[in-house]
């Protein structure tokens, strides 16, 4: 069915993968399992077609193996630069079952604007402190011009050009190129969060600062932006005469 959607026209998928692990597939009720979503990643990558997906790194049953296994899922799916992480908590929305569950165990604090829960272990609890206090969620993950979105962007931007525009001569060197900030990016992401994690686990010192982790962000944002442009104006003739040819033509002419 994929196959014959791509061939009509489709090139990005999105997918609310939600949880690495089989226990937080079942919290959150997805009615799948950690091997069926592997296997659709694995489709879509055969097929050629673009991914994002949506993932909760932590849920209500959040526990440190969990956790683990959550990082090992997104490397799995992700650690060859194909897409840009993302990940996220849980939270609980009014009228939802797991909402309405939480409220019964008397784990359920915040409001309606800004739920909120205790996680069982308080392990957890302080993990999930210290990776928002390392990882600026908001400058990699969320939000119009941090990094995970605007790799992603980058990849949107590649397969409209090459179903739209004329065929770009050095484009597989460019995403080739975006592949490798993609894929070099996640691992970051990656080993603060083993790193972050077996501090936990193992009651020892982690070395990831949010300013560490932010010198990352913005090299790998200078690099990206460098690429992307360099490459728009290697071809900005091509483009713009797809674009715009009628306006080329004045332009060409009155010169």
């Amino acid at each position: 069915m994929f196959a014959a959607m791509r061939d009509a026209g489709l090139y990005l998928v999105y997918m609310g993968l939600e949880s690495g692990n089989e226990e937080g597939l079942k919290v959150l009720h997805k009615q799948t399992t950690v091997a069926q979503n592997l296997r659709a990643v694995e489709i879509l990558k055969q097929l050629g077609l673009m991914f994002e997906f949506g993932f909760m790194l932590f849920d209500p049953s959040s526990t440190l193996r969990a956790i683990r296994s959550n990082v090992a899922f997104l490397r799995a799916i992700v650690g060859d630069g194909s897409a840009a992480a993302v990940f996220c908590r849980m939270l609980p929305y009014d009228g939802t079952p797991i909402k309405d569950g939480l409220e019964r165990s008397g784990r359920l604090r915040g409001d309606v604007c800004h739920p909120d829960y205790d996680f069982l272990d308080p392990k957890v609890t302080s993990l999930y402190h210290t990776i928002r206090q390392v990882v600026d969620v908001w400058g990699w993950i969320h939000g119009y011009r941090a990094l995970s979105p605007q790799l992603n962007w980058a990849w949107n931007e590649i397969a409209i050009m090459e179903r739209l525009f004329p065929r770009l001569a050095d484009l597989p060197e460019y995403k080739e190129t975006l592949r490798r900030i993609t894929r070099a990016s996640n691992e970051v992401l990656f080993q603060v969060l083993d790193d972050v994690v077996l501090s936990y686990t193992n009651d020892r010192r982690h070395s990831w600062t949010n300013a560490t982790l932010d010198a990352y962000r913005r090299r790998f944002l200078s690099d990206l932006v460098q690429q992307r442009n360099g490459f728009v104006e290697r071809h900005r003739q091509t483009l713009m005469r797809a674009l715009h040819p009628e306006m080329l033509a004045l332009n060409e002419h009155a010169r």
